[in-house]
């Protein structure tokens, strides 16, 4: 059910209930007193359902924001993004991919021309 049909719903409830009011209201006048207790207990179950719908809506969008809440990822420290830049900075120090692979084992700064070699 759409949000907009929703409220739509709820605003039929409630003026279909003071329809039925006015309605057992005139029939009261007319002297017709069982009809005008049934047209009042008519309007009186579409107002109570009115209300039930629109505390009904509101559990709805409570739940939906949980589940929205639920379902994001959770928040990222600090500590660990230091450590990625950390990182990062680490590898654009390296002379080259291969002792930043290796971390210096199978490199040698004297003969290394800053530039990976392709094979």
């Amino acid at each position: 059910m759409t949000r907009r049909f929703a409220h739509v719903l709820a605003v039929g409830y409630a003026l279909t209930a003071l329809v039925l009011m006015h309605m057992a209201v005139v029939s009261w006048r007319a002297g017709s007193w069982p009809y005008a207790l049934f047209l009042a207990g008519a309007s009186l179950l579409l107002m109570t359902a009115s209300v039930h719908h629109s505390w009904q809506r509101g559990e709805l969008r409570d739940a939906l924001e949980a589940l929205e809440a639920a379902t994001r990822p959770p928040a990222v420290p600090t500590a660990v993004l230091d450590e990625i830049a950390l990182g990062w900075q680490t590898l654009a120090e390296t002379c080259c991919l291969t002792a930043w692979e290796s971390r210096g084992a199978t490199h040698d700064r004297t003969t290394c021309t800053r530039k990976d070699q392709t094979t």
